[in-house]
Parts: C-alpha cells; sequence; structure tokens
C-alpha cells in the first residue's frame, strides 16, 4: 500500500497552519512547505546562488544569508521579477519536497500532508491525490492578519487583495474546511478531518 499524500492550503488567515498543527497533534506526518523554502535558501546552497545570480548581492545579509524582507521588496512589485523569483525557488522546494515523501513512503508512512500556501501556484499538488482547503469569512481573517502579524490596516488589504477568492480553492479540494467559528470548533472539524484521512489511507 502506497502513501496517502494530501495537499493542505488555505488563505493567509484562514487558519492553515492551525490546522496543519492539529493534523500533526493527531499523529499524522506534516511537510510544511514554509521551512522547505527556508532550508533551500540556506547559506551554501544552489538555490540562494542562482537568487544572487538573477537579483544580485544586495539580497544578501552581512552574514551571507538571504534577507527576505528585501528580497520581496524587489521582486514582488515587478511581476516579471517575481516570476524569476519563483521559478527558482519552486524548482528547489519541490525537489526536497519529493525527496521527503520518498523518505516517508520508504519509512512505511501511509498518509503524509503537504502543508503549502502556495501548492497550486508552486506545482505542489501534482504529488497530492486529495486535496484539503481551508477558507474563512474575509473579515475574519482581516482582523487574525491585523492581529498576527502585526501590519497596518492597508498592508494587511494589500496582501489579502493578492490572495485567490473563495472559489479558487473550493473548485480544486476535495475537501474543504471552513474556519468561521472559534478555535474549539476549528480543532473539532480538524480532528474530524483527521479521521477521515486516516481512515481514507488504511483502505
Amino acid at each position: 500500500m502506497g502513501c496517502l499524500v494530501v495537499g493542505l492550503t488555505g488563505q493567509t488567515g484562514a487558519g492553515k497552519s492551525t490546522v496543519s498543527g492539529i493534523l500533526a497533534d493527531c499523529g499524522i506526518s506534516v511537510i510544511d512547505c514554509d521551512r522547505l523554502a527556508r532550508k533551500v535558501v540556506e547559506p551554501g546552497s544552489e538555490c540562494l546562488a542562482q537568487l544572487v545570480h538573477a537579483f544580485g548581492r544586495e539580497i544578501l545579509k552581512p552574514d551571507g544569508s538571504l534577507d527576505r524582507a528585501k528580497t520581496a521588496s524587489i521582486a514582488f512589485p515587478d511581476p516579471e521579477k517575481l516570476a524569476v523569483l519563483n521559478r527558482i525557488t519552486h524548482k528547489a522546494i519541490l525537489e526536497l519536497l519529493e525527496r521527503r515523501l520518498e523518505r516517508l513512503q520508504s519509512a512505511g508512512e501511509t498518509l503524509a500532508v503537504i502543508d503549502a500556501p502556495t501548492l497550486f501556484e508552486s506545482g505542489a499538488d501534482r504529488f497530492c491525490s486529495m486535496v484539503v482547503s481551508v477558507i474563512a469569512p474575509e473579515g475574519l481573517r482581516y482582523g487574525r492578519i491585523l492581529e498576527r502579524d502585526g501590519m497596518s490596516c492597508e498592508a494587511a488589504r494589500k496582501r489579502m487583495s493578492a490572495q485567490q477568492p473563495d472559489a479558487f480553492y473550493i473548485e480544486r479540494s476535495d475537501y474543504v474546511l471552513v474556519n468561521d467559528g472559534s478555535v474549539k470548533e476549528l480543532e473539532e472539524k480538524t480532528r474530524r478531518l483527521a479521521q477521515i484521512l486516516q481512515k481514507k489511507a488504511g483502505e
């Protein structure tokens, strides 16, 4: 029996990270793509060398590590530069992700969750036989982003406007978790989801 690979994604502020943490608490192997994204740009990595070649040494901190804020300020306002950034980093992340999945499968894991905010945009959904999306009403997401990230109202709105709408996730998902209540309600919904995934992986 192979490993059931489930993609977990959703809008910023929807509660995806909370869901991911609860699934891990339920004993499910979770691969955090944000962590992989940090790993592939560590000093000495091929990915970092390619980024420096594309954007110049100004994207490095004095210690030689990637200045993520500086890189974002250069790439995000320019669609062409953003495409270059994504092409370089997504390729490296997908290669590392594939190795992690192979390792889990070799270890006999029957279920693995890929926690990826850009699951579809990066192409990571190609590894998944099932996709779960976490969505939440806009007002709730806005409040959570302000509270969590301490950003201005304008910055929060800007970040949200760059996100895909609910329909984007609903159309591409096998299971949609709507986080429109309390943390306790989200936990109950997620634990039910964990049972569904574990049952499906055992079939």
